[in-house]
């Protein structure tokens, strides 16, 4: 009788050492792989932001060049996008971005963009180029809080 509650026993203290390991190791993936998947997700998150300032800055300087030779306002300096609400509309609807459009730099001889940010999301994205130069640079913010004030 005493083999038999020894071997219960035993059974009973290997079923609740698998368990304690299996939830140590339920623990232990969590906490490496919840950081993993949080930083994952917000790179595809602002890549797809990214993605949209270029296409927004693109749809600038192609709707511009339209909209000069329709001889329709472009840029509307009383706006804070900077552009008119016809532009700023199409533009939106060109490029599929939802964010918030400022032009803060245009150069008329060439038609493109000197400086402008977008936001959208958490994201705040600012290009800028030098005068004579091809290609601009991008800076890409992350914002963790928003003021209000």
């Amino acid at each position: 009788m005493k083999t038999r509650d020894y071997e219960t026993l035993t059974r009973v203290n290997k079923f609740k050492r698998a368990v304690k390991a299996a939830v140590i190791t339920i623990i232990i993936c969590i906490a490496v792989l919840a950081p993993l998947l949080w930083y994952w997700t917000a790179s595809i998150e602002m890549h797809g932001v990214f993605r949209n300032a270029k296409n927004v800055q693109l749809n600038i300087e192609l709707l511009s060049v339209m909209l000069d030779g329709q001889q329709i306002p472009f840029l509307d300096n009383s706006r804070p996008s900077g552009l008119s609400e016809e532009a700023e509309e199409q533009i939106k609807s060109y490029s599929g971005a939802e964010g918030e459009i400022k032009l803060t730099a245009w150069d008329r001889t060439t038609g493109s963009v000197m400086s402008m940010t977008y936001t959208e999301k958490r994201y705040l994205i600012r290009y800028e180029k030098d005068e004579g130069e091809e290609n601009g640079e991008w800076t890409i913010y992350r914002r963790t809080h928003v003021y209000e004030g």
